[in-house]
């Protein structure tokens, strides 16, 4: 899973910075990354009860694979076999060279993007997807985390400090 969104800003500045200061634009859009990750990476509080499950149906599956798979009927978040740790304290495991679990953001090219290999994450915090148990939890969504990032003015700050630092 992972964010798109896109930033409009004085085209000619942007012009400007990506021929005289090609690290720049992906410095700043690596930032706006950064934070929209730490909504993302937020854990909530702990599981609500009752469950609030999409469908009967959905509860059946969710009660069948466990016992299938031999585990508890409760999920416990961090400590769970089916967990693979998605949010903040994710960030330490690793794989070879590449992140397991948790958000991370990378650069590609001027643009910078937010993502996670966590392969259940869009149930949990995609706005198209989000399951109504995960909702009652408290997990935000990507949508969500845009609209934090709006509202704290994220991209306008870090924009205005490379408009002050770089625009003379």
């Amino acid at each position: 899973m992972s964010l798109t969104f896109e930033i409009k800003g004085d085209d000619a500045l942007i012009r400007k910075l990506a021929r005289f200061h090609p690290e720049v634009i992906p410095a700043a859009t690596r930032a706006i990354a950064e934070a929209l990750k730490g909504y993302l990476a937020h854990y909530p509080g702990p599981v609500k009860h009752p469950i609030r499950w999409a469908s009967r149906k959905q509860r059946a599956w969710y009660h069948a694979m466990r016992k299938e798979q031999g585990l508890p009927l409760a999920y416990t978040r961090n400590s769970d076999p089916m967990s693979q740790r998605l949010g903040a304290s994710a960030s330490t495991a690793n794989v070879g060279n590449r992140q397991v679990g948790g958000w991370s953001t990378d650069n590609r090219g001027m643009d910078a993007v937010v993502g996670t290999r966590v392969t259940y994450a869009p149930w949990v915090q995609s706005a198209e997807k989000q399951q109504p148990m995960h909702a009652a939890t408290g997990w935000i969504t990507d949508k969500q985390a845009i609209e934090k990032a709006q509202a704290a003015h994220v991209a306008d700050r870090i924009w205005k400090q490379i408009v002050e630092k770089w625009d003379k």
